[in-house]
């Protein structure tokens, strides 16, 4: 896995200069995401949430024949796009997620129960509640 070479603006923008020496393809990164792995990432709507990750992902189980033998929890600040959710619930690769969905698959998906779905704030959830009480000092996070 030889890493990939950082444009001048990246370059420019990292205040680490070893955290270059960390970029590679999103194909490099499967391995990373074992069967069962809690994943968290931004949300709203098409411009906020990752698609590169996703979609290989996707396209592992898909190449592989690892429909719903390669799940994973999801949980996702906003609404995603339904294409990646949607395309993950047709692969049976959710078995949970919260706090919120969008898309037609993903809603059979919970409906019929494949999907363990919760409506859970995610400053709710222990880490981040931590987390926002390590940054904001002991006051009350609610």
């Amino acid at each position: 896995m030889a890493p990939l070479q950082a444009s001048a603006l990246l370059k420019s923008r990292c205040r680490r200069p070893s955290y270059l020496n960390k970029l590679c393809k999103a194909e490099d990164l499967i391995d990373h995401f074992p069967n069962g792995t809690y994943i968290g990432w931004s949300g709203f709507t098409g411009v906020g949430y990752p698609k590169k990750v996703p979609t290989v992902l996707a396209e592992h189980v898909e190449k592989n024949n690892l429909q719903g033998k390669l799940k994973y929890n999801l949980f996702v600040g906003a609404s995603s796009g339904a294409e990646t959710e949607n395309r993950w619930a047709k692969n049976n690769m959710i078995e949970r997620r919260a706090p919120h969905q969008v898309g037609k698959e993903i809603a059979k998906g919970i409906n019929n129960g494949n999907i363990k779905f919760f409506d859970k704030h995610l400053s709710m959830f222990p880490v981040v509640r931590r987390r926002l009480e390590g940054i904001r000092g002991r006051e009350h996070v609610d």
